[in-house]
């Protein structure tokens, strides 16, 4: 038996999220999956479909409780933050009640851990197109992120984005690093960036947060975790000496 569990809700179609909590949840925590299906207009992903997702991540939470879950997350960046800081925190509440368990959500986890990272002015990668990658970046501004750049991969399919390698991965964002960035974001939790992760810190010295990593920090760090501050994303340490020497 596990001493802890977690719970997740993820979109339908995520085939990451999963492999990544196998690869780097402690042993002694277990997990389990609820889902809620991202519904397409003419093939495309709307904003209306987002903040649906997240009305139906409440009822999932709940069902998930009856499991006895320690902590639940709603585990969708664009879901997570389509309405705005305000309705960001109000999901997560609802979440909360609905599952009378601690609850978190991606673009509130992500907040928190690029704090717990000491990062404020960084690199945002987003995978989909300008629409959604322009809403994640606003958000974090609002957050008091200074955005350096934001770039927006142009998928409109998160099926396809989650076929990049972590080789990939790497290969794109190593190239839209900013030498005045202290760090990275790489958004969404159905890529494999968080396996993309230790190699770019290794490369360009910074630390990188991702939306699964942080998920699984905050997550960790709910239930209080001993191994929870080991998801804490940092630059390398031969990196934070040379700066320390400057």
């Amino acid at each position: 038996m596990f001493d802890k569990r977690v719970g997740l809700v993820i979109p339908s179609l995520n085939v990451v999220v999963e492999d990544d909590l196998r690869r780097a949840l402690p042993v002694n925590v277990g997990f389990h999956i609820a889902r809620v299906r991202l519904r397409k207009t003419q093939g495309r992903v709307t904003q209306a479909a987002l903040l649906e997702a997240g009305r139906d991540a409440v009822e999932q939470s709940a069902l998930l409780a009856d499991a006895g879950m320690d902590a639940i997350a709603f585990n969708c960046t664009g879901a997570s933050l389509s309405d705005g800081p305000p309705g960001a925190q109000r999901l997560c509440e609802e979440i909360a009640g609905a599952a009378k368990t601690p609850a978190t959500t991606t673009i509130l986890a992500v907040i928190r851990a690029l704090r717990a990272s000491g990062l404020r002015r960084i690199v945002h990668v987003c995978p989909f197109t300008a629409e959604f990658s322009t809403d994640e970046a606003a958000f974090l501004r609002a957050e008091g992120m200074d955005v350096v750049t934001s770039r927006g991969l142009n998928f409109t399919d998160a099926r396809l984005a989650a076929k990049l390698t972590p080789a990939e991965i790497c290969g794109i964002v190593e190239k839209l690093d900013q030498s005045d960035a202290e760090g990275l974001f790489l958004a969404c939790a159905n890529v494999r960036a968080m396996e993309a992760a230790e190699e770019l810190q290794q490369r360009l010295g910074k630390p990188v947060v991702t939306s699964n990593q942080a998920v699984l920090w905050d997550l960790l760090r709910t239930i209080g975790h001993v191994e929870a501050p080991q998801f804490v994303a940092r630059a390398p340490a031969a990196a934070r000496a040379g700066a320390h020497a400057r």
